[in-house]
């Protein structure tokens, strides 16, 4: 094996706020399997950051920088993992490409289809890889399931619905202003939702060519929607419809999905913090359980015994699955052209609610906008 497969990949962590604490779990179990080195941080305060490795069991000395120019200068990591706030997602992610950085954004990928273009467009030209956080392709059975889709073992996808009830306080939207703001993150459909869009486009192998959209702030003080509704007509025929709303309980937050297909009913969910998943066909056949043991069989051979432990963290796969993008030279899983699908999904959904009508599919409002609502 060359020098190039041998040494680990060094990383960036820009932005260390809540969900770079996912992150940080999921590179210290990468950094024990000598596949990441974790070379710096990006923090406005860079003590905060600093504390937060070392609860997090990086005990050796690992700058923190305040702004992501200096780092690059310095640190020149083969990797960025960009999880700062939705409306910042291009403008770093720019500076990282420009600095032959692969890079790991978070969802969304940027809240503009220009600016998700031109970042795909950098990648390209440069020989650089994209990964986007939709962690739903990750989870427990999703890959095993998608590759039977594809492969029509279940015959034709008919229709398919998918629910995000992932509740939330004012006090959620109180401690980060940015969040449900139009500037920075718009509402549930954009920031919550938008996991499910990329899921359920993926599992039914097709992205949309009509959409249309219902919006509502039903109980928070945001600027954004609270609640959301959408049909979408797939170009492979399939319908899908998705609701998502963060009006719900906190302590029962839920994610739910239904395919119909011709020979089958699938339905996965996860419900404070259980999953259940259920594939029955026609004949009152389960095929459950198959996947459950295929998907703990794939996690073994990928992370060994001790990966069944990263279960919960789907972001321990997502890296997995980059590096070996980089190594292989082939697309994540995640990748940004499916980023970018799921992001023009949302917008088209808001361009439906202002013009009060179905719309094509991509939308022809490619940034997102403030909405009347």
């Amino acid at each position: 094996m060359s020098d190039r497969y041998r040494q680990p990949l060094s990383i960036a962590l820009v932005g260390m706020g809540r969900v770079a604490e996912k992150h940080l779990k999921a590179i210290r179990f990468w950094e024990q399997k000598h596949r990441l080195r974790l070379t710096a941080g990006v923090k406005l305060r860079p003590e905060t950051g600093a504390g937060m490795l070392k609860r997090h069991g990086f005990q050796r000395s690992i700058p923190v920088y305040p702004v992501i120019e200096q780092m690059l200068a310095e640190a020149k990591p083969d990797i960025c993992a960009i999880t700062t706030p939705s409306g910042s997602h291009f403008a770093l992610a720019e500076k990282a490409l420009q600095a032959g950085c692969h890079l790991l954004v978070e969802k969304p990928l940027t809240l503009d289809l220009d600016q998700a273009d031109y970042l795909l467009d950098l990648a390209a030209a440069t020989g650089l890889k994209i990964a986007v956080g939709h962690i739903f392709r990750y989870a427990m059975t999703m890959r095993e399931l998608q590759a039977d889709l594809a492969a029509g073992r279940f015959g034709r996808i008919l229709y398919g619905n998918v629910i995000v009830r992932w509740g939330h306080d004012q006090a959620y939207y109180k401690r980060q202003p940015w969040r449900g703001s139009w500037q920075d993150d718009g509402g549930v459909l954009m920031n919550q939702t938008v996991h499910a869009l990329d899921l359920m486009t993926w599992l039914c192998g097709a992205v949309p060519v009509t959409a249309n959209g219902e919006l509502a702030r039903l109980r928070h003080q945001i600027e954004a929607e609270d609640f959301g509704l959408g049909i979408f007509r797939l170009a492979n025929g399939a319908l899908l419809s998705v609701e998502g709303t963060t009006a719900g309980d906190p302590r029962d937050q839920e994610a739910a999905l239904f395919i119909q297909t011709e020979k089958a009913s699938i339905r996965a969910s996860k419900r404070k913090g259980r999953h259940k998943l259920s594939v029955l066909d026609q004949d009152d056949r389960s095929y459950g359980r198959e996947y459950i043991r295929k998907h703990l069989g794939c996690q073994i051979r990928r992370c060994g015994l001790l990966g069944l432990k990263q279960l919960a963290n789907p972001h321990t796969a997502l890296y997995d699955d980059l590096i070996r993008s980089i190594r292989e030279n082939r697309e994540p899983l995640a990748s940004g052209t499916g980023g970018r699908d799921a992001v023009a999904m949302v917008l088209s959904l808001y361009q439906s609610y202002r013009e009060r009508r179905p719309v094509r599919y991509p939308p022809s409002e490619r940034r997102l906008t403030p909405q009347d609502i």
